[in-house]
């Protein structure tokens, strides 16, 4: 069904603001910013108010198309800065609604920090092709348009990133309920120091990523096997797991990029951010925000 056209501003805005958590959920997997992201859906809304709007049919397809240029645009440079980077990179946090009550929130592998970590090593076509195909159920000849390419060049695309991602990382074998079970029983086991426990819940060939940006202790390089991981995480985790109140720190699970995780606070302030990728009822993958500029997210909460 043909959708109307805008006649004027006021009704441009309500249009706009039909799309603009589509538009948002886009642009930040393009770019694994939410910042990035909120600035580019700005951007998209200042140019969709100086557009000749009975010119456009479909306002959906063309609010999607300039998000999805201008987020091109920002990986283009985004890579020229990430060289520079001070040991490895994880996205900002993606937070949930702090409406949406925490027993209705569900997993989604689509914003992981596992998956955004895989999409970052695809060229920026490649990204696109994928998140606008597989995430957005975009059809070929859609995604052609838009990033000015052959119908088959952007099948091609797509085919690529799936086989540089792996299908483990389209969907999760595990249960909301299994994923939070089985971080309590990891929190538990980190409390009581509690070794070969830690160990048991993590898959020997675990890996773990530490981003502190240059500006916090972390690890330069991805910590890989389930005893290191352990090793790591008794020696330099677990005092904030049992500082306790009389120290004012506080560990909370906090549920971000489609998934719950551990943060700690250190005198009100958030100082790591945790995360975990699970399969086969073993963790696999955790990942630590520790760079202060991307932990203000979790200011207040």
């Amino acid at each position: 069904m043909r959708q109307p056209l805008v006649v004027n501003s006021s009704i441009a805005l309500e249009t706009f603001e039909t799309y603009r958590e589509s538009m948002l959920g886009l642009a930040y997997r393009m770019t694994g910013s939410r910042v990035e992201a909120e600035d580019i859906v700005q951007e998209a809304c200042l140019k969709w108010l100086d557009v000749d709007h009975a010119a456009i049919q479909v306002p959906r397809a063309w609010l999607m198309k300039v998000t999805t240029r201008l987020a091109l645009d920002y990986l283009k440079s985004a890579r020229v800065q990430r060289m520079s980077y001070v040991g490895p990179w994880l996205p900002e946090p993606y937070l949930a609604d702090e409406n949406t009550p925490a027993e209705e929130l569900e997993l989604d592998e689509s914003i992981s920090m596992a998956l955004l970590v895989l999409l970052d090593q695809l060229s920026p076509a490649e990204r696109a092709s994928y998140i606008l195909h597989d995430l957005f159920q975009y059809r070929f000849n859609e995604i052609g348009e838009i990033l000015e390419r052959s119908e088959s060049s952007c099948r091609k695309l797509a085919s690529r990133a799936r086989a540089k991602l792996g299908s483990k990382h389209l969907k999760s074998e595990q249960s909301r309920d299994e994923h939070l079970q089985l971080l309590a029983a990891f929190s538990e086991a980190v409390k009581r120091g509690e070794t070969e426990e830690l160990v048991s819940l993590l898959k020997e060939d675990a890996t773990f990523i530490s981003d502190g940006g240059g500006k916090a202790i972390a690890a330069r390089k991805v910590v890989c096997g389930a005893a290191l991981i352990t090793r790591f995480f008794m020696k330099a985790v677990r005092p904030a797991f049992i500082a306790g109140a009389e120290e004012d720190v506080r560990v909370e699970m906090s549920w971000f990029n489609g998934a719950p995780g551990l943060i700690i606070y250190q005198a009100g302030v958030p100082v790591s951010a945790y995360q975990f990728e699970v399969e086969q009822n073993k963790i696999c993958g955790i990942y630590a925000l520790r760079n202060p500029d991307k932990l203000t997210f979790f200011v207040g909460r």
